[in-house]
């Protein structure tokens, strides 16, 4: 979680000072997070210091002449704030309530290990955890912020090469069916060149198997079926749950006429989606091509009961009990992938 994902923004609303400034700002600028964390520990915070607490954090010294005794909400935050008028913002806390002004450090320090809440009253507030308020006194939070600021840099640039990957493959690859057209000379390359953005992106994010199986689709429509294979094998690793990626891993090993990792792959589609009617009927055809007879006119069997007028499956039927009864040949891996 990043530092301000706690940071809540509602409205408009003026800074009374430059702590407050930082404050509104540091959600979305990296810079004056760093800002921000410097003038909140040398800036005046304030503190509700009544007897009538709902409980107590316990007794303190905050500096030589200090002791801090200090207003705990139920869920054990302790509020405190930029300026008075935060304090008493919406008539929320009583104005005769007493309070306290401490320099951030010196209250960071006397109240080691707890959880504050800045400005909870108000359209801007922001949660300070005990880890964050170590590494903001131990100063390792500034390079916590860089850290950040570099990996927002990456995901930006990934993003940016994503996107014009998946641009250059607009109506270029098959993603509901696998009718082959001629492609242009333009076109190859555009695929080509989406493979090499796609690359760069698994460079960057090296488990993005998203791009694997976008990188995959354009290999498949160069017809470069075992690259294509070899990045759906290393998103079906990754991605435990989607369907599509052994669907398209069979598909792909069928190209090849490897017909033990197209009935695995197969398999594999069906245990991530059992009741899908088009995968059975993949899934028989497979199995009829790899002269598993018996056990392809089960599963087609399966298929029509779930969608007994689907016209594929309905067909891939007819072809599996034309087979059996020795009235057509066996369908080929080129069938397969017309």
């Amino acid at each position: 979680m990043g530092l301000f994902e706690i940071f809540k923004k509602k409205k408009t609303e003026f800074p009374e000072n430059e702590l407050e400034k930082c404050l509104m700002l540091a959600a979305s600028n990296f810079s004056t997070q760093k800002e921000f964390y410097h003038k909140l520990l040398g800036s005046q915070l304030f503190i509700v210091t009544s007897e009538n607490t709902i409980s107590k954090f316990g007794s303190q010294t905050a500096d030589e002449n200090t002791t801090v005794q200090c207003f705990i909400f139920e869920n054990g935050q302790i509020p405190i704030f930029t300026s008075i008028n935060r304090i008493f913002e919406k008539g929320i806390m009583e104005k005769k309530a007493p309070y306290l002004s401490l320099k951030g450090q010196d209250l960071f320090e006397s109240l080691n290990g707890a959880t504050f809440i800045l400005n909870p009253y108000s359209d801007f507030a922001k949660e300070l955890l005990p880890k964050e308020i170590e590494n903001l006194l131990n100063g390792k939070i500034y390079s916590r912020i860089v850290e950040q600021e570099l990996e927002n840099k990456k995901i930006q640039e990934f993003n940016k090469i994503f996107e014009q990957a998946g641009k250059k493959q607009e109506g270029l690859i098959f993603l509901d069916g696998y009718r082959k057209k001629e492609l242009k000379e333009s076109e190859k390359l555009k695929l080509e060149d989406s493979i090499k953005d796609f690359k760069k992106c698994l460079e960057i994010i090296p488990e993005h198997w998203q791009s694997m199986i976008l990188m995959s689709k354009a290999l498949q429509r160069l017809e470069k079926h075992q690259e294509a294979l070899e990045q759906l094998e290393l998103a079906f690793k990754l991605e435990l749950e989607n369907h599509i990626i052994p669907m398209e891993a069979s598909l792909e090993a069928m190209h090849l006429k490897d017909i033990e990792k197209a009935i695995f792959y197969s398999e594999e589609s069906l245990k991530r989606n059992p009741n899908d009617f088009a995968l059975l009927g993949n899934h028989a055809m497979t199995l009829l091509i790899a002269k598993n007879d018996q056990e392809a006119k089960e599963t087609i069997d399966k298929a029509i009961k779930l969608q007994p007028n689907d016209s594929i499956n309905k067909n891939v039927e007819s072809i599996i009990i034309d087979v059996i009864a020795g009235k057509r040949e066996r369908p080929t891996f080129e069938d397969a992938v017309k």
